[in-house]
């Protein structure tokens, strides 16, 4: 398949947890049947049933799945409670799951980037509920307090000018060196991440404060600079060609937070850039999940966007954690967990109603329904940006309850996101194509193959040209509601385009959906599971 090339490490992802046991083993279709046969002894072995329980979801019978648990070793007693696949044993299930403190949030960096890389595992391995459980546990843990230097004016002369500090603007000055500070000033917050001799009475150290490194300064600069580019070409060439160089520079983020004042003593100022740094592994990770979904690499994507969650908690930056949760919900759609898709979405909408009250901690109001959205707080009107988040992430909550049959819900939550994205000039072009999306994501699901088609026509008017992935993605898909719709000709039309804008665009998962069409385009129906012909939601799951 020619967007297979443009993975950029040369290895495939596994699709099922039988193919990793093959390729650990250098077992064929065959080998596998073979083993089954002689432990069994009454099967007839055939190379065609090992290779439909990999591709055609069928299950082997219990007396097939004990001879295989016997040979690799795994008790009979799993075999009920973890239902096939998931018994198999395909290595670390647990290498998903988040941290909540900034030195295992490094701890974790540390252990996803450069391998996560490498992960070949083509399904979820995080168990159900798991996505779900972490987004409620980010939503009730309050925002890390980071350390705010404070300024003590000299007692017989004003102040001196604060030395300065490449930090946000709405960062605080650090403390001058030449002033010391009088007994009566109180501790100063710390982060969970502080070392414990930093904590307590003398938690503003009356050493003078070292200066933050020119050089990491200007090196998180340059990161910061890097992630929209990145995220430019992500969207422009998939997943495939980016998800290498955004592992290399989480790489290099996480050495410096290893080695930096998150991980060593140091003045409350030199907190600050580590800050930015845990911020700009976040934006990194949750990149390298989103091209890792787009692969096809789903454990790898989990493992990402899991770091990230944990980088974006240690930055104590709602918004970007609440972008992580809505990347995670849409792997669960995708592994056919509406229910926890939903539960993660409800929960970055909470994350961000409690942002925009200026509070973030679990004491402050949350969404209490699908369709409320958050409004203006004692902390003045929502900003523009948080608003055009929580709607998307409505539709993306209106995306799961179609694919559940709930269309009632889905339509008043469709609605109430386009009333907030719709007729604000402030909201991106980027932010209307992807509420249009949605939209034909729920036709899809709903079985409207006739007003998808129209909310996928609206996705092409405001994709920006730079989104050429996803414009191949949305072509696929009017030519799937183009089918649906019986109108096969127009479907051939649409496909052909979908395939030249493709070319030269490495995404798998869209490569894979417009497979997946020629095959129903030339009477050959792609078999999904049990053997029933894929129907246009699934297409949705995997092309948008």
């Amino acid at each position: 398949m020619p967007g297979n090339r443009a993975v950029t490490d040369g290895e495939q992802p596994l699709g099922h947890p039988l193919s990793c046991i093959r390729a650990e083993r250098g077992w064929t279709y065959q080998d596998v049947v073979d083993i089954v046969a002689r432990r069994v002894g009454n099967m007839s072995a055939r190379r065609e049933k090992a290779w439909r329980w990999e591709h055609r979801g069928v299950v082997p019978d219990l007396e097939t799945q004990q001879a295989l648990a016997s040979e690799l070793g795994v008790p009979h007693a799993l075999l009920s409670s973890s239902p096939w696949p998931a018994w198999l044993p395909v290595g670390d299930r647990t290498a998903a799951r988040v941290a909540w403190t900034p030195q295992d949030c490094v701890a974790a960096l540390d252990a996803t980037a450069g391998t996560a890389l490498h992960d070949r595992r083509g399904f979820v391995i995080a168990g159900a509920g798991s996505a779900a459980a972490a987004a409620q546990r980010w939503l009730a843990l309050a925002p890390l307090s980071w350390p705010r230097p404070a300024t003590v004016p000299a007692p017989t002369a004003p102040p001196p000018a604060p030395t300065p500090l490449l930090v946000p603007a709405s960062g605080p000055a650090p403390l001058p060196a030449s002033v010391p500070l009088p007994a009566s000033v109180p501790p100063v917050p710390v982060p969970v991440s502080v070392p414990a001799q930093r904590t307590g009475p003398s938690a503003v150290p009356d050493a003078p404060a070292d200066p933050v490194p020119p050089a990491l300064l200007a090196a998180l600069g340059a990161l910061e600079e890097r992630v929209p580019a990145l995220r430019r070409m992500e969207a422009a060439l998939g997943g495939g060609p980016v998800r290498a160089v955004a592992d290399a520079e989480l790489r290099l983020v996480t050495d410096l937070l290893a080695r930096g004042p998150a991980a060593r003593p140091g003045p409350a100022a030199a907190e600050l850039p580590a800050r930015r740094l845990f911020a700009v592994a976040g934006e990194l990770a949750c990149l390298a999940g989103r091209a890792c979904f787009d692969t096809g690499h789903e454990a790898a994507a989990e493992r990402y966007f899991s770091a990230a969650l944990s980088a974006a908690h240690a930055a104590a930056d709602r918004p970007l954690g609440a972008r992580v949760l809505s990347a995670m919900s849409l792997q669960c759609l995708s592994a056919g967990r509406p229910q926890e898709a939903l539960a993660v979405a409800r929960a970055a909408r909470a994350g961000l109603a409690r942002e925009a009250a200026g509070d973030g901690r679990a004491t402050t109001p949350a969404v209490t329904s699908d369709t409320a959205t958050p409004t203006a707080t004692a902390a003045g009107e929502l900003s523009g940006s948080v608003r055009h988040s929580a709607a998307l992430l409505m539709a993306r909550q209106a995306r799961a309850h179609a694919v559940l049959g709930q269309a009632d819900v889905c339509q008043r939550l469709l609605a109430a996101a386009g009333a907030i994205l719709t007729p604000d000039a402030r909201s991106s072009a980027d932010h209307r194509a992807d509420y249009c999306a949605e939209a034909a994501a729920c036709e899809l699901a709903l079985g409207r193959p006739a007003a998808a088609d129209h909310w996928l026509r609206r996705t092409l008017a405001a994709l920006p040209e730079g989104r050429a992935r996803d414009r191949a993605g949305t072509l696929v898909l009017r030519a799937v509601a183009a089918l649906d719709q019986g109108a096969a000709d127009r479907a051939r039309g649409l496909a052909t385009d979908a395939g030249r804008a493709v070319e030269g665009i490495g995404s798998p998962r869209v490569h894979r959906a417009l497979a997946a069409l020629r095959e129903r385009l030339h009477g050959r129906p792609e078999r999904h599971g049990g053997g029933r012909e894929t129907p246009g939601r699934d297409f949705a799951m995997t092309a948008l």
